[in-house]
């Protein structure tokens, strides 16, 4: 026994400094920050699921309230989180091509190539042509559809609320946000408003549960590449291969009058490969082959910001008018006002009149953007704005878009509903870069306005039916749930429909 004590003494000491090596890296630039615990830095609570990782780096962000940036480590690697817009400027926008990708990289054949993970040539590549799926003619295009979706969604609430007196609000926007997504991008009916079909469970499930391929990724980055494995389970790479597999026997013109995310796609199929962004003088230019895992890839990402964002949203936004009952009335003043001027008809054009429901929108996604960060990967050496702080490359940046938009600096009263923050005449004085829920600049969400879109019809077609109240079970705070990948209540958000005497 004691031949092999020091063997074993000097194999932990061996580990203590393997996993401590770098742990001077932000002591060395004078950068501060919370100190780190060998092997898991300061991430333990989110390792151990006791604490979401949004809710660490808004955390972090309060116990540093003077600096401009936060040196802290994600398992070992270190990672810095920025507190000053300024600089949030400099590295989504004005400098983006010195942090261009998001520095988390898993299997490509298995979803690693969707917009928001891909390197910077790929994500270039596909986002040119995929613009065509988020422009107004094609949101025109969708509007009845949506509305259609929307009001069997409404239907689908209310027998929900007579049968049980109230609605717990998230799992059922979960099915009105797949189903939307679904038919606008790829054409396809769930069926989610009947309740033997558990697809919209499967799926979440799938998606939402966080991995620790994600910890294996962060302790030996490149290792879920090398060994070809992903953060997301094997049956959603398939679901969504079968996507693709399916829109290949569509009738798909090369000039689609539909232009559906699945359209676009099978154009890009057929083409075989794109051209990414230019080279320099002298160098070729890139090409992207397009391959089925490419497109399933997109096809997923469409899917989880298009049901996960959007459901989640919208249950805040309900959540928030039922408590905020004089906001409430506001909205839905306006909409009968609206309607009433457009002879009952709910279209596009009525709805671009509704402007409370747009502040509605901004400021839900202000209290709950959704994003756990919005993160960034060195490619080169860069000097932060306003420091004598040089970056080296591959270093990770992470903004919390969470602490920006509670921070009162930037809005006054910040845990308040407030919608009437994002008036025309009030957006003015915001600093450009204060709300970060969609990102900025290049890399920023392609489907922001349909997120809106979608939202929108949703709320106008729930509160022409009906009003939303709190009930005894409403929740009074929430919370975040450490085992969602998305910013997810704790609580169930119960609230109860009561019918209104005026409807379209």
């Amino acid at each position: 026994m004691f031949v092999y004590l020091p063997t074993l003494i000097t194999f932990i000491c061996g580990l203590y400094l393997y996993f401590t090596r770098g742990f001077d890296f932000w002591k060395i630039r004078n950068v501060k920050g919370p100190n780190p615990i060998p092997f898991f830095g300061n991430y333990i609570d989110v390792f151990f699921r006791r604490k979401h990782i949004g809710v660490l780096y808004h955390d972090i962000y309060k116990q540093y309230p003077d600096e401009k940036v936060v040196g802290l480590f994600r398992m070992m690697p270190p990672t810095l989180l920025i507190r000053d817009l300024d600089i949030v400027k400099q590295v989504l926008i004005k400098d983006f091509e010195s942090f261009p990708d998001r520095g988390v990289y898993y299997s490509k054949q298995k979803l690693g190539t969707n917009l928001f993970h891909a390197d910077v040539e790929v994500m270039k590549a596909l986002r040119k042509h995929l613009t065509a799926v988020f422009t107004s003619n094609k949101f025109k295009t969708n509007f009845d559809m949506l509305v259609n979706r929307a009001e069997q969604f409404s239907e689908y609430m209310g027998r929900i609320n007579q049968a049980n007196g109230e609605v717990n609000m998230l799992p059922v926007m979960r099915k009105y946000g797949a189903d939307s997504i679904m038919m606008a991008a790829f054409g396809l009916d769930l069926k989610p408003y009947d309740d033997t079909n558990p697809i919209c469970d499967v799926l979440d499930e799938g998606i939402q549960k966080p991995s620790y391929f994600t910890e294996l990724e962060l302790l030996f980055p490149g290792s879920l590449t090398k060994f070809d494995l992903s953060i997301f389970p094997d049956k959603i790479t398939q679901y969504f291969k079968g996507i693709i597999e399916a829109g290949a026997t569509l009738r798909v013109t090369e000039k689609s009058e539909k232009n559906r995310a699945i359209d676009v796609m099978m154009v890009l199929k057929r083409q075989g490969a794109v051209n990414a962004s230019k080279k320099g003088d002298g160098e070729n230019e890139a090409v992207v082959e397009i391959t089925d895992e490419l497109l399933a890839a997109q096809a997923f990402i469409f899917f989880f910001a298009g049901y996960g964002n959007n459901s989640l949203l919208t249950s805040y936004a309900l959540y928030y008018l039922a408590k905020n009952p004089e906001k409430q009335d506001i909205l839905i003043q306006e909409i009968d006002e609206v309607l009433l001027k457009h002879d009952g008809k709910f279209s596009y054009e009525a709805l671009k009149e509704m402007k409370y429901v747009g502040m509605v929108f901004e400021e839900t996604l202000r209290l709950h953007p959704l994003t756990n960060a919005v993160v960034r990967n060195a490619a080169r050496d860069v000097q932060l704005e306003g420091t004598d702080i040089i970056i080296p490359k591959n270093t990770i940046l992470a903004i919390s878009p969470y602490s920006f938009q509670h921070d009162e600096k930037y809005f006054p009263e910040p845990e308040k509903f407030k919608p009437e923050r994002f008036s025309a005449e009030n957006v003015r004085e915001l600093h450009p870069c204060a709300m970060l829920s969609f990102g900025l600049g290049p890399r920023s969400c392609l489907g922001s306005k349909f997120a809106q879109l979608q939202f929108s019809i949703c709320i106008v077609k729930i509160l022409l039916k009906y009003r939303v109240e709190c009930t005894k079970n409403t929740p009074e705070t929430l919370s975040y749930t450490p085992m969602r990948l998305l910013l997810t209540p704790n609580e169930r958000i119960n609230l109860r429909l009561v019918s209104r005497d005026k409807s379209y």
